[in-house]
């Protein structure tokens, strides 16, 4: 049966300056320590898939460019916005399946600016721009512009099962910056971004993430 391991995440350091960690229920934090008691042990994270899915918090895996695959946790939800955390302190806000900041960081997304919903349908093959503002260094309104396309589904290789899902590919470009990549998610028949492919800064690798037990709403 696969298993999942947890490194240390080489970019994380100990200051979230960018992101208010004290607003943190007492609560949440008593379950994730319950949580790190539990299933990680110096560090390391070793479960199953069964595992994962018993955890009763909604969950993710996360792997930031070549290092190993780690378990984030859901921390908050406030609308459409998901803050999720991870033992070593790396908080994600995720908007429908997009890292719109980051906390943890040495380079973090403070701000993202964008009034394109990906889940949506309606802005498939179109060009638009977008936003982005970082802290260190800080840059604010970086313009990007913007291309989205329908892959159609293919069959994807979950970390559980394998499952058709449609794939929708964004072209990002900042001709200024030399800055051009492909961002990739994997969208379900509800409209649910569940695993992507993504890149927030030219600063950081691709953040791959998989919702391995959706959020409750």
């Amino acid at each position: 049966m696969k298993k999942f391991n947890l490194a240390i995440l080489f970019i994380i350091l100990s200051g979230c300056a960018s992101f208010d960690t004290n607003r943190i229920a007492p609560g949440y934090i008593e379950a994730y320590k319950a949580i790190k008691k539990t299933y990680f042990q110096d560090n390391k994270l070793d479960l199953s898939p069964d595992e994962i899915k018993a955890i009763p918090y909604a969950s993710a895996l996360l792997r930031i460019g070549k290092g190993s695959e780690g378990l984030i946790i859901l921390e908050s939800l406030n609308g459409d916005e998901e803050t999720w955390v991870s033992a070593d302190g790396l908080f994600l806000v995720i908007n429908k399946g997009r890292i719109i900041k980051t906390a943890g960081l040495t380079h973090n997304l403070i701000n993202f600016k964008s009034n394109i919903d990906l889940t949506a349908g309606s802005n498939l093959n179109s060009k638009y721009y977008q936003y982005y503002s970082y802290d260190e260094p800080s840059l604010n309104d970086l313009r990007i512009k913007s291309e989205m396309f329908d892959r159609g589904s293919r069959n994807v290789i979950l970390f559980d099962r394998e499952k058709k899902l449609r794939l929708i590919e964004e072209n990002i470009n900042s001709e200024i910056h030399g800055w051009s990549f492909t961002n990739k998610y994997w969208v379900n028949e509800t409209g649910f971004v569940v695993k992507s492919k993504q890149k927030i800064s030219p600063k950081l690798p691709f953040f791959e993430l998989e919702i391995t037990k959706k959020p409750a709403r």
